[in-house]
């Protein structure tokens, strides 16, 4: 793993554009705070995300469990509404009252009968990508407060503008070897703080994946994460500022928790049980930087999720993370 950090270390070397890049988006993200305040009430039975690449504007997308179903547009007096619904073989929402990239607005009786027919979807429809359905679960389920229902205590995602969204990268890392890919880089599935044992706050990278094969291991999703979490450790030592919106703060201020490990990254694979080749319970520094890179492995009982739509989880991640 040591030789995924050094070849993402020598890939952002090489290709310094993004410094400038992110610190625009920073810039940005922090001057629009205010899209916080959406102009619509979050519909029953969908999700809420947002891109950095509408940092500036009131964009928004509406997911039934993971699969983007909608496009919000908010102006100065309108709302839209248009339907990301393609009728296909690949998913089984079907009928939907609103066509593919038709619009309405927010407060149309067209409107209403979308916000309607997903408010009735059944949670064992199918959708595109039951990778997307997971991350999406996850989300939901993490961002509960503590409580005797949530799954796993102590965890809340990184959101941007109070809404779900993946932190881009200017990398890709699918194919387990890192490259750069400038504004067409991987997204990072999950940004979390935890709340370590010794009562810490630290950020973490997550990796979800929704099989746990040969060939898509435990130690392959751990390699992706790893090159994502060195990313994230040399954006963190360019533009320490970016700490301060990982930790949930709306606008700057320029303060983050006394409680922090800063230099501390968990590394976290998300995935159900199996036997595949493992990297967990691990350390790594990351090299010209004071980042150590904690690695552990989180999974959950795959026929539970799909029967019930709930985690049991299990795995080395549970050891670092306060019950």
């Amino acid at each position: 793993m040591l030789s995924i950090i050094n070849q993402t270390l020598d890939i952002l070397h090489a290709n310094p554009e993004w410094h400038r890049r992110y610190a625009g988006y920073l810039a940005d993200i922090w001057a629009n705070c205010d899209k916080i305040k959406k102009g619509f009430v979050k519909p029953q039975g969908l999700s809420i995300y947002t891109t950095v690449g509408d940092r500036k504007s009131k964009n928004y997308y509406l997911r039934f469990k993971g699969q983007n179903v909608g496009k919000i547009k908010v102006t100065k007096d309108k709302v839209i509404l248009q339907s990301l619904v393609e009728e296909s073989k690949s998913h089984d929402i079907k009928n939907c009252p609103l066509k593919y990239k038709e619009e309405t607005e927010w407060l149309s009786p067209q409107a209403s009968a979308f916000r309607k027919f997903f408010k009735t979807r059944s949670v064992t429809t199918r959708t595109k990508s039951p990778e997307h359905e997971v991350e999406n679960a996850l989300l939901r389920e993490f961002k509960k407060r503590n409580g005797a229902d949530k799954a796993l205590i102590n965890i809340q995602p990184v959101l941007l503008h109070d809404n779900y969204f993946q932190m881009p990268t200017p990398l890709k890392a699918s194919t387990h070897i890192p490259t750069y890919a400038k504004h067409n880089g991987g997204g990072i599935d999950m940004l979390a703080r935890i709340r370590t044992n010794d009562g810490h706050i630290r950020l973490c990278v997550i990796e979800i994946k929704d099989e746990n094969i040969p060939t898509e291991s435990q130690k392959i999703a751990m390699s992706q994460a790893i090159t994502y979490a060195t990313f994230i450790a040399q954006l963190l030592k360019e533009e320490p500022k970016w700490m301060e919106f990982f930790m949930g703060h709306r606008s700057e201020i320029g303060r983050t928790p006394s409680s922090l490990d800063k230099f501390d990254i968990e590394v976290v694979t998300i995935m159900p049980e199996g036997n595949t080749e493992t990297f967990e319970n691990q350390v790594l520094e990351v090299p010209g930087t004071k980042y150590k890179l904690h690695c552990h492995g989180l999974y959950y009982n795959k026929k539970e999720f799909e029967e019930t739509h709930c985690f049991d989880f299990s795995g080395t991640f549970l050891k670092e993370i306060r019950p």
